[in-house]
């Protein structure tokens, strides 16, 4: 019987569980999809690293005899290690790609992944192991031959197999902004194909126990070598770039679908508790045939656990199954992972698990408290709440109102709770859209403010590595540039150590540096410049003092930091060509800026890219943050109507009867709509003004959890809070117009029946 009356409940009242079930499916669809996108992407590049056994340390240097290598692999701190020498060379083929060249010793550490043909043998010296992306990029296949070309030497090789490697999860070639296989490659030949008796080992890939900072103190120790870098796992190119793009990731799907958790749960109480809450009468009936508490309690129970079990389920499932693959084709072209999947947290089941006991929980206790009654008890109406005259009653104000205010101050008053959820839901909503705008307008900043308020160049002229001096600077003369010196370094400051960039140029129109507010400023010609987000990593600011060395020199400089500027994408410190002399490096020049019409035939110059270039580069880099926007401010306004709607039946249900009796006096639908709508829109406004604030606060948390790489501005567009002001009223507007058949469809004369004398 209790079953049927459960069955006979939910058709009558349709509406209010399938929002129940809605709120529960569109919260863990998002919360699981959008957390499994990221997880997935960091387990499978875990899993990759793990079965590749990734080095723990890179030492670069020209130096690696077999002495050196010796006290290497001696060291209590090594556990394997294996050498290389890896040469930039040039493929004879169509635009001339680079490929990084690696002549391996063993196949040990940062394995090579062996996807079309065999694993790299290397007794065969004729045979070349070649990027998969860079071979299909070429149409190139296992059994052709391919020819490298370095420094007036030819190598010629047969391609005996295709695949990855863990160290080019994500590869960029100079002759590129992003990732581009028609390029950029990477192969892997044995020693023993050297075109020479000895091989100039450059490189040794260590497996260690210890810290870098631990290992890095032992090997200055230990072994006597000028001129080297010892480059530690997290500060790998492609490790810092892809782990950057997941970090972004993790901070846009973490932040969100915890609001919508947040707002869920309070709107699923708030539903339970009134549902319940309104078949006090049948439950006062049900006690008089005879229904144990129990059996009440349980029955009542399991409208809210049956509806979000399913929902919570359902959205799990699809969510894991669907939404990553959204991400993966945009990802997967910057990217390169032999996999490219979903994952699973179990954090995803204790949002479902949470979500059910709270449904659970309430729905207890409000039942719980009608069951203690004794039948005679629970027939009886529930006594209206009595409230006396506020303070605004009491002025002179009140009497200047009209009737459709008044009703709504006073039904308020009446209903705090219910208006207080309402409110509550209304700011979860504007947070998000708040947040998602915010995040978009963000974005979009950093493209006008990188290539449009700091950089006013139209071209870049890329400098190839082996130019001579007089080679760039006459291409410099000749298109009246700027030259400009971007080199990686290390900083430190106490135990924290960070690698970004030091940026070398002077004073020119061409790059104008700015603060945060990204008002322009004049960098001091003879001190030492930090950009905010560095500063802010390593925890200093102006006037404190910091170390840094350029990566292969072994000198540290002390430094004082005179100015902090601000950049949307390029960290580290900012010098001028004199002070880094002062500091005893060469100004070596990386590229040229200028405003000048450029031609393709300079020498000393590897490639030439625009201004229009370089932002559409950008678009592209920013696609995927983009999609992942777009699918939570889509899921964000879907939530939204189904929450508003929820509370909006309830608001009406609440109020039946006093519209049945507004009707029996004379008032026309259409009158008792707009007081409706009014007290929704203002309760709407309330929420919305209340939430822009707190969407601030949450943007800064998500822009300063964006990774090391990125600093994100936030100001708020006067567009940004008209367009989610609109949004919001309008899912209210739209909640009033689905709820305004019900008003048509009162029965006067069943709702006054629900009163009793």
């Amino acid at each position: 019987m209790l079953v049927k009356k459960m069955l006979r409940d939910m058709r009558e009242h349709k509406m209010q569980f399938i929002a129940i079930f809605l709120m529960s499916f569109l919260t863990l669809m998002i919360y699981a999809g959008v957390g499994a996108e990221y997880t997935g992407i960091q387990q499978t590049v875990d899993a990759f690293y793990e079965d590749t056994n990734m080095a723990d340390i890179w030492v670069y240097s020209n130096n690696i005899n077999n002495d050196t290598f010796d006290k290497i692999k001696s060291m209590d701190s090594t556990l394997d290690a294996e050498r290389q020498l890896v040469m930039d060379t040039t493929a004879n083929l169509e635009s001339d790609p680079s490929v990084k060249l690696h002549f391996i010793e063993s196949n040990r550490i940062a394995k090579y992944y062996p996807v079309d043909a065999n694993d790299i043998d290397l007794s065969d010296k004729e045979g070349i192991w070649v990027d998969k992306k860079f071979a299909d990029a070429h149409k190139l296949k296992v059994g052709d031959n391919i020819t490298l070309k370095y420094n007036g030497i030819t190598i010629e090789k047969t391609i005996r197999g295709l695949g990855y490697s863990p160290e080019y999860v994500y590869q960029q070639a100079d002759e590129s902004i992003v990732p581009d296989s028609k390029l950029q490659g990477f192969a892997y030949v044995s020693y023993k194909a050297f075109p020479g008796e000895n091989v100039p080992y450059s490189t040794v890939l260590v497996k260690t126990d210890d810290t870098a900072d631990v290992y890095q103190q032992k090997f200055d120790d230990r072994v006597n070598l000028s001129n080297y870098t010892v480059l530690p796992f997290k500060d790998h190119s492609s490790v810092i770039q892809f782990q950057s793009e997941i970090d972004q990731h993790k901070m846009l799907g973490s932040m969100f679908p915890v609001i919508f958790v947040v707002v869920a749960i309070l709107t699923l109480i708030t539903t339970m508790t009134r549902i319940v809450s309104h078949q006090r009468t049948q439950i006062g009936t049900l006690k008089a045939l005879g229904f144990t508490d129990k059996s009440l309690i349980l029955h009542y129970i399991s409208y809210g656990f049956y509806l979000t079990v399913i929902g919570s389920i359902l959205g799990l499932i699809i969510g894991v199954n669907s939404l990553p693959y959204l991400f993966f084709p945009s990802m997967s072209s910057f990217y390169t992972l032999p996999v490219w999947k979903s994952g699973f947290d179990l954090s995803f089941a204790y949002v479902a698990i949470l979500l059910i006991m709270v449904a659970v929980a309430f729905t207890y206790l409000s039942t719980k408290n009608i069951v203690r009654e004794t039948p005679a008890q629970a027939l009886e109406p529930k006594a209206p709440k009595v409230s006396g005259n506020s303070i605004l009653e009491r002025t002179r104000v009140w009497s200047k109102l009209g009737f459709n205010a008044r009703w709504n101050i006073r039904d308020i008053k009446r209903n705090k709770i219910r208006s207080l959820v309402t409110i509550v839901s209304v700011m979860g909503c504007t947070i998000l859209l708040i947040s998602a705008f915010g995040m978009s307008d963000g974005m979009s900043d950093l493209k006008t403010w990188q290539y449009g308020t700091i950089n006013h160049y139209d071209n870049q002229l890329i400098i190839d590595d082996n130019a001579t001096i007089a080679q760039i600077d006459d291409v410099a003369a000749k298109v009246n540039g700027t030259k400009v010196m971007t080199k990686p370094i290390e900083v430190k400051v106490n135990d924290i150590k960070k690698t970004v960039n030091v940026n070398v140029y002077n004073e020119s129109e061409l790059i104008t540096p700015t603060d945060e507010n990204m008002h322009q400023i004049k960098l001091p010609s003879d001190g030492v410049t930090l950009t905010r987000k560095t500063a802010e990593l390593l925890g200093v600011d102006e006037g404190d003092s910091i170390q840094w060395h350029l990566y292969g020199e072994d000198k540290w400089i002390n430094s004082t930091i005179d100015e902090i500027n601000a950049d949307p994408s390029n960290q580290g410190i900012t010098l001028s060509q004199d002070k880094l002399e002062e500091f005893g490096y060469n100004f070596t020049p990386s590229m040229i800026v200028t405003n000048n019409e450029v031609n393709d035939s300079y020498d000393g110059i590897s490639s030439i890219f625009t201004i229009g270039q370089l932002q559409n580069s950008w678009d592209d880099m920013m696609e995927s943050g983009n999609l992942l926007i777009a699918v939570l401010l889509v899921f964000a306004l879907l939530l939204s109507l189904v929450m508003l709607y929820s509370l909006g039946v309830l608001s009406f249900t609440e109020v039946e009867i006093d519209l049945a009796t507004l009707k029996v006096i004379g008032f026309k639908s259409n009158v008792i709509r707009r007081l409706f709508l009014t007290q929704q829109v203002t309760l709407a406004i309330v929420g919305f003004i209340i939430g822009v604030p707190l969407g601030y606060g949450v943007l800064r948390v998500m822009m300063d959890s964006s990774g090391d790489t990125f600093y994100y501005p936030v100001h708020y567009k006067p567009l940004t809070i008209i367009i989610s002001f609109v949004c919001v009223i309008a899912l209210t507007v739209i909640v009033n117009l689905l709820l305004s058949r019900k008003i048509k469809q009162i029965d006067m004369v069943e709702s006054l029946k629900k009163t009793r004398e």
